[in-house]
C-alpha cells in the first residue's frame, strides 16, 4: 500500500515509522483518561465506559497558590557522554542517559557527583543483553525499578538501578512482548502479573475519525497481540492522539496526560473515568483529513495547528510535576519556554513554574530542591543538562 501525504510518497510501513518518528521527537525534544466500560470476556480484557463531557474541574494560571520562575540554572558538562536522547536522575546521585540509536551503547550510568562512566550497557544487535531500540521509562524518585523499552520488537523490560550499579551489566528483572495495536510511543503502564495498560493508537476524541472505536485506553494482556493493523481501521490518526499513561501510587488510579490537549483523565482500577482536570488554555483541537492518495484515509489537526500540551511528568513521594507547553501552533525549529505545574495527588494546584527555556526529560530530587532537565530552544541545536533550583 503507497500514498503520498503532503507531497510525499510513504508506503504502509511507512505511515507507521512516520508517527513512530513524530512521537520520538515529542518524547525527546517536543510534544488523564477516558476509559470506559466493560470487559469482554476473553480476547484483551479490554475496557471500556461511557465517556462523560462534564469537567470536574477547570482551572486558568492564576488559580495556582504559587507562580515562580525557573532561571539561571547551572549546567551539567559530561565530556564523555555520548549522544542522549534522554536521561534521568535516579537515588539523586546516578545519571541515566538513554542514547541515540547511533551510539555504541544505547544506555550509560553516570555519577552525578564525579561526573564520571559507572556503566555503559545494551549493545545494539538481537544477541544477550542486546537491543534494537532502546527508551527509558522513569518517572519517580521513589523507587529503584524503572523500564526499557525496545520499539523495534515491542518489548518492555524492567529493571532496576541498584542491580544494574551492583553486577554493572543489564539485569533485567522481566520482559514482555506488547500489543502493534497500543501507540508505544507515549509508553505502557504496567499493571498487575498478566495485564498492562495501553494507549490505542486508533483512537481519536472525534465522533468523526474515532475509527469506531470508544475508549482512548484498555487492559491488554501481556504477550498478545491484537492482530490488527493498518487494514483494519478507516482513518490513520496517529499524528493526533495520544496520552502519558501513569498509575497514582496510593489509590492505584490510572491518570492520562493528553499530548495535544490540556485536559487530564483520572480512571478508577476498574478503567472507568471518575474525573476530569481541564485547563490552563482550555483548546480543544480540531481535525481534517490530509492530501492523500492512500487507501486510508491520514488524519492530522485543521488548518495550520499543531497542538502541543503535557510532553513529560515526574513523582515524588507526594507530589506530581507536569511539563507544560501550551501552543496550538508550531514555529519551523522553534521550541518555546514550559510552564511545570506542580500538584498534589488530590489534584490541587499548588505551584506554577515558568521555566526559561524548552525542557524535557525533567527529574526532581527527593527533597524536591532541585529540577534537572534536558533543554535547548529549537530542534537544530544540542540539547544540554541543567539543574534548577526550585526553592
Amino acid at each position: 500500500m503507497n500514498g503520498v501525504i503532503n507531497g510525499k510518497n510513504y508506503n504502509a510501513s511507512a505511515l507507521i515509522i512516520l508517527i513512530t518518528k513524530k512521537r520520538r521527537m515529542i518524547k525527546q525534544n517536543t510534544r488523564l483518561h477516558l476509559l470506559t466500560t466493560c470487559l469482554l470476556a476473553g480476547a484483551l480484557y479490554g475496557c471500556t465506559a461511557p465517556k462523560t463531557e462534564e469537567t470536574d474541574r477547570s482551572f486558568v494560571r492564576e488559580d495556582f497558590k504559587e507562580s515562580k520562575e525557573l532561571k539561571h540554572a547551572e549546567e551539567i558538562v559530561i565530556d564523555n557522554l555520548l549522544h542522549p536522547a534522554s536521561f534521568r536522575i535516579m537515588h539523586d546521585s546516578i545519571l541515566v542517559a538513554s542514547n541515540q540509536p547511533d551510539c555504541e551503547y544505547l544506555l550509560e550510568l553516570y555519577s552525578l557527583h564525579t561526573l564520571q562512566p559507572l556503566a555503559q550497557l545494551i549493545r545494539k544487535g538481537n544477541g544477550p543483553d542486546e537491543m534494537l531500540s532502546c527508551s527509558m521509562d522513569a518517572h519517580s524518585n521513589t523507587t529503584p525499578q524503572f523500564y526499557l523499552q525496545d520499539m523495534r520488537t515491542n518489548t518492555w523490560y524492567t529493571v532496576n538501578i541498584d542491580s544494574i550499579c551492583k553486577h554493572r551489566s543489564l539485569q533485567i528483572q522481566s520482559k514482555f512482548q506488547y500489543s502493534s495495536e497500543v501507540l508505544h510511543t507515549v509508553g505502557l503502564c504496567p499493571y498487575d502479573e498478566e495485564r498492562y495498560i495501553g494507549y490505542h493508537m486508533w483512537y481519536l476524541d472525534s465522533k468523526e475519525f474515532n475509527n469506531g472505536i470508544d475508549s482512548p485506553i484498555s487492559f491488554y494482556k501481556k504477550n498478545e497481540n491484537s492482530g490488527k493493523g493498518i487494514n483494519d481501521f478507516t482513518y490513520f490518526v496517529g499524528p493526533a492522539n495520544g496520552a502519558l499513561l501513569f498509575q497514582h501510587p496510593s489509590t492505584k488510579d490510572i491518570w492520562a496526560l493528553d499530548i495535544h490537549r490540556d485536559l487530564i483523565r483520572i480512571y478508577n482500577d476498574s478503567l472507568r473515568e471518575i474525573r476530569r482536570i481541564e485547563g490552563p488554555d482550555h483548546f480543544r483541537p480540531q481535525y481534517a483529513r490530509k492530501e492523500s492518495n492512500a487507501p486510508i484515509a491520514f488524519i492530522s489537526f485543521a488548518g495550520e495547528h499543531e497542538y502541543s500540551s503535557y510532553i513529560d511528568y515526574y513523582l515524588t513521594g507526594q507530589h506530581l510535576y507536569l511539563v507544560y507547553v501550551g501552543s496550538d501552533h508550531s514555529e519551523e525549529g522553534h521550541l518555546p519556554p514550559v510552564e511545570i505545574f506542580k500538584l498534589d495527588f488530590d489534584g490541587n494546584l499548588l505551584c506554577r513554574y515558568q521555566a526559561d527555556q524548552y525542557l524535557y526529560s525533567i527529574s526532581i530530587d527527593k527533597d524536591e530542591k532541585y529540577l534537572y532537565a534536558m533543554g535547548r530552544a529549537s530542534a537544530q541545536e544540542e540539547a544540554r543538562l541543567w539543574k534548577y533550583e526550585l526553592e
